[in-house]
């Protein structure tokens, strides 16, 4: 019962860190698709 507790946990503690990272992923890939452009455009 301790066991299956622990990787409930385990399994709520990485969708969680998952979700709060995702916002900052989905800026930084926009904020880099940005720069590329821009590179293109430039030269």
């Amino acid at each position: 019962m301790m066991l299956l507790l622990m990787l409930a946990t385990r399994a709520g503690m990485i969708l969680w860190v998952t979700f709060a990272i995702m916002p900052l992923e989905i800026a930084f890939n926009a904020i880099e698709t940005g720069i590329e452009r821009e590179m293109a455009a430039n030269g």
